[in-house]
């Protein structure tokens, strides 16, 4: 008897590909535009954050009933983010992400997808990078959100899409009410407890009255040439990093090294602290103080977070 070989998927459309819902405008608009451009193989997921008593599980109810119109898979967890979050000592935002992320990790590993659809939007993204400021991110966060993004855990790799990013709130609702779509909304988006939401409805409206315009494509434009400039400093560190960074992973201090910029001194810094030594919780002030290590009259040895030490002898530096 002859084998029968499994269809191949034919196109991008026929892959499988998670979609992120929660059952409000943004997700629900996405949703429907995928697939009015065709994408088929889709797999609705919906972490329940137990977060707002029986709201949360209309949402839930919501989307089984998207996925059901839809002939979607559906696959709807429930998770306890607020005590998650004090059994590890993390804001309700940093917990919410972690379980998130672990969720969408098992769905994407049972289904076989590589992708995950998120429904960020335009005024999201001048929200975030605004946030980011105020935060004193490098270049790297006014980058703000990236339409697409490798999300990487152990050996899996996920691919954040955001379809959406170039899409103002206002496209969003007049979307909403061109195809008369039924969508959840969430009580807490109104509550100015949360940083994001006091961004949203108190500073970007006062800053669009102090300066007599709508800032939000102002903030988007500054985040797409951070983008740009991103991507150059980081090709230039990873050039950089090929001849110093050593094999017993300390930082080799050539004379190279030092008569390059300071922009490429602290980019490379940072890839060789964050991401080939993976050292959590390194922030933009550690780049700075770090930096000023590179002058051979400068101290020989700074702070790191979680009682770590960067220190200098030899012409290298290493982390104790």
């Amino acid at each position: 008897m002859k084998s029968v070989s499994k269809a191949q998927p034919t196109s991008e459309a026929d892959l499988p590909a998670l979609v992120a819902i929660s059952g409000g405008r943004d997700s629900v608009v996405m949703l429907h535009w995928l697939i009015s451009q065709g994408r088929k193989n889709l797999i609705l997921c919906h972490l329940n954050h137990s977060l707002r008593g029986c709201e949360s599980g209309q949402d839930a109810a919501l989307v089984r009933r998207l996925a059901k119109q839809h002939a979607l898979i559906c696959e709807i967890q429930k998770r306890d983010v607020a005590a998650y979050a004090k059994q590890h000592q993390l804001s309700l935002e940093t917990a919410g992400r972690q379980l998130r992320h672990d969720f969408l990790f098992a769905v994407a590993e049972k289904h076989g997808a590589h992708s995950v659809f998120i429904a960020h939007h335009a005024d999201d993204q001048a929200e975030t990078i605004l946030a980011n400021l105020c935060r004193g991110s490098s270049v790297s966060g006014l980058s703000g959100m990236h339409r697409e993004t490798q999300l990487t855990r152990g050996s899996q790799q996920l691919t954040l899409q955001r379809p959406l990013l170039e899409w103002r709130r206002a496209e969003i609702d007049d979307y909403i009410n061109q195809h008369q779509l039924i969508y959840r909304e969430d009580s807490s988006n109104g509550c100015l407890l949360y940083r994001r939401n006091r961004l949203r409805h108190q500073i970007l409206p006062l800053l669009n009255d102090i300066f007599g315009r709508d800032v939000a494509p102002i903030i988007a434009r500054l985040g797409r040439q951070a983008q740009r400039d991103d991507a150059a400093l980081s090709k230039m560190a990873t050039q950089l990093a090929k001849t110093h960074f050593s094999s017993d992973g300390s930082l080799l201090l050539t004379p190279a090294l030092r008569m390059e910029p300071e922009a490429i001194q602290s980019r490379l810094l940072q890839t060789w602290l964050v991401e080939h030594l993976g050292l959590a919780g390194i922030e933009n002030a550690d780049i700075e103080s770090a930096l000023t290590m590179l002058d051979p009259k400068g101290p020989a040895k700074v702070n790191l977070p979680k009682n770590r030490h960067l220190r200098r002898k030899a012409k290298r530096l290493w982390v104790q």
